[in-house]
């Protein structure tokens, strides 16, 4: 009777423990799915140029135009007229940095 009392338990136990153990690493898996929450690590990023760091980019902004059957991208400035049909969301994305240069982190 005790013998399968302590199994019982230690049954329990262990299935209580494995049950945390993969809730654990489902938040942890979750937590590392977060895009942009916080800035790489530019470690070894920039091909031996330091100092190397995470820094915002804005990417250009380019506009699709046809002209003769033919796609043209054209990157818009600020001194363009306002267009109703303009994208005014800008993505921005992480990149490491070293002096003028950006790396892909």
């Amino acid at each position: 009777m005790a013998l399968s009392r302590n199994y019982h338990l230690s049954l329990c136990f262990s299935v209580i423990a494995i049950l945390l153990f993969s809730l654990t690493s489902a938040i942890l898996k979750d937590e590392k799915m977060i895009l942009g929450s916080r800035p790489p690590g530019c470690v070894n990023k920039c091909l031996n140029c330091r100092p190397c760091r995470a820094t915002l980019v804005i990417p250009p902004h380019t506009k699709l135009i046809i002209n003769n059957n033919n796609f043209v991208k054209k990157s818009s400035s600020h001194d363009d007229e306002y267009d109703d049909d303009d994208d005014t969301y800008y993505l921005l994305s992480w990149k490491c940095r070293c002096g003028n240069k950006l790396y892909k982190p």
